[in-house]
C-alpha cells in the first residue's frame, strides 16, 4: 500500500490566501461586503461611488438653518436685557439706601445749631450757680439764650406768625378765651397767650390767642333796641 504525501503550504501561499492577517478574508472584501449590507453603492476595491461622493459634498455644502441668526440675535437681546434689568436693580437699591440715609441725617444741621443755644443755657445756668444774688445775670443770660435760639429758627426759614391786633383767623390763631372790646368792630386777636410759627408757608402751630367781643350794650341801647 502506498502512503500519501502530505503537501505543506509555505508562509507565502498561506498569506495570499488569508489577506495576511490570518483572518480567512481580505481587508477589501470585508468593506464591500459590508457596504454590500447597508445598501451603499461601492465601486470595485471598496471606494465610494460617484453619486455618494457628490451627496456627501452637497451637505457639506449646504447652508445654516435661515433660523440660527435670529436665534443668535434673540440671545443677544436676552442678555442685552437681563444686563438691563441688573443695573435697574442696583440702582434701586442704592437710591433707597440714599433715601434712608438723607432722611436719617436730616435734622443734623438743626441739631448742630441748636447745640449752640444749650451751650449758652448752661453758661447761663453757671453764673447764676456762682453769682446767685445777682438775678440781673440771669436775666440776661436767658435772654442772650432766646435771641439765639430765635435766631436758628430764623435760619431754617421758620417764622413767627404776627398775631395781636391781627383779625382773628381761624386758621393761624387757636381762641383761648373771649374779651369784651369797644375798640374792635370785628373779632380781633387783643393777646397772644402762646406764639405760633410757620416752616416757610406751612403752619407749625398756630398761635393761642385772646379774642375780642362786641362789648354788652348798655341799658340805653337795650331800651332803644327793644
Amino acid at each position: 500500500m502506498m502512503k500519501k504525501k502530505i503537501v505543506i503550504p509555505t508562509p507565502q501561499e498561506v498569506a495570499q490566501y488569508t489577506g495576511g492577517d490570518g483572518s480567512g478574508a481580505k481587508p477589501a472584501d470585508e468593506k464591500e461586503s459590508a457596504a454590500a449590507a447597508a445598501g451603499e453603492p461601492r465601486q470595485a476595491g471598496g471606494m465610494p461611488a460617484p453619486e455618494e461622493e457628490a451627496s456627501g459634498a452637497a451637505a457639506s455644502e449646504a447652508p445654516s438653518s435661515p433660523a440660527e441668526p435670529a436665534r443668535s440675535e434673540a440671545e443677544e437681546f436676552k442678555d442685552k436685557y437681563l444686563r438691563a434689568v441688573a443695573e435697574l436693580a442696583n440702582y434701586r437699591k442704592r437710591s433707597q439706601k440714599d433715601y434712608e440715609e438723607s432722611l436719617r441725617y436730616a435734622n443734623a444741621g438743626l441739631i448742630r445749631s441748636l447745640l449752640g443755644v444749650l451751650d449758652n443755657l448752661e453758661r447761663v445756668m453757671t453764673a447764676a450757680q456762682e453769682h446767685p444774688e445777682n438775678t440781673a445775670v440771669l436775666v440776661d443770660g436767658v435772654k442772650l439764650t432766646s435771641e439765639d435760639f430765635r435766631k436758628v429758627l430764623r435760619d431754617y426759614n421758620v417764622s413767627v406768625i404776627e398775631a395781636e391786633g391781627q383779625p382773628f383767623d381761624p386758621a393761624l390763631h387757636e381762641a383761648m378765651m373771649q374779651q369784651p372790646s369797644d375798640q374792635y368792630p370785628v373779632p380781633t386777636v387783643l393777646k397772644v397767650v402762646r406764639e405760633g410759627y410757620r416752616l416757610h408757608d406751612r403752619l407749625i402751630r398756630p398761635a393761642r390767642v385772646i379774642v375780642s367781643t362786641p362789648p354788652a350794650p348798655t341799658g340805653a341801647e337795650e331800651e332803644k333796641s327793644a
